[in-house]
């Protein structure tokens, strides 16, 4: 093989490599930047302690009872407000879901899953839900 055909060959496969080098630090970077453009909680459950007694939950079912009134609230104005902070909203079901893992900015995972009944038309008959939040220790 000549010396021509031989660096070449070693151009070609530099280029390769840096193409392949180019695109994981791309993928990386975006990655990176997801993990420290991941906005906060939702207020829902913003602030609330870890999830480890039945006391836990009911603040947590305090703040939906506070925020959305059965007999007042509209569910297209609760599904609206849950899309809103972040939640995965199945409407048809009567559920919402959020489920964050943990973060640069914050190591705690969270999760909080809602539901709610229809009463005459458009209006919150009930709304009950729990949450999940465990944050390692240092």
């Amino acid at each position: 093989m000549s010396s021509d055909a031989s660096s070449s060959l070693f151009r070609g496969r530099n280029l390769i490599i840096a193409a392949a080098l180019i695109a994981l630090f791309a993928a990386f970077g975006v990655r990176m930047l997801r993990f420290a453009m991941s906005g906060g909680a939702p207020s829902l459950i913003d602030g609330l302690p870890q999830s480890k007694t039945e006391a836990d939950q009911q603040v947590f079912q305090s703040r939906l009872a506070q925020r959305f009134h059965p007999g007042s609230t509209k569910v297209s104005d609760l599904i609206r407000e849950l899309r809103d902070e972040g939640f995965t909203v199945d409407a048809d079901k009567n559920v919402a879901t959020y489920e964050r893992g943990a973060g640069i900015s914050d190591k705690c995972r969270r999760s909080a899953n809602i539901r709610w009944s229809r009463g005459e038309g458009d209006e919150l008959a009930a709304i009950t839900g729990g949450y999940s939040l465990h944050c390692p220790a240092h």
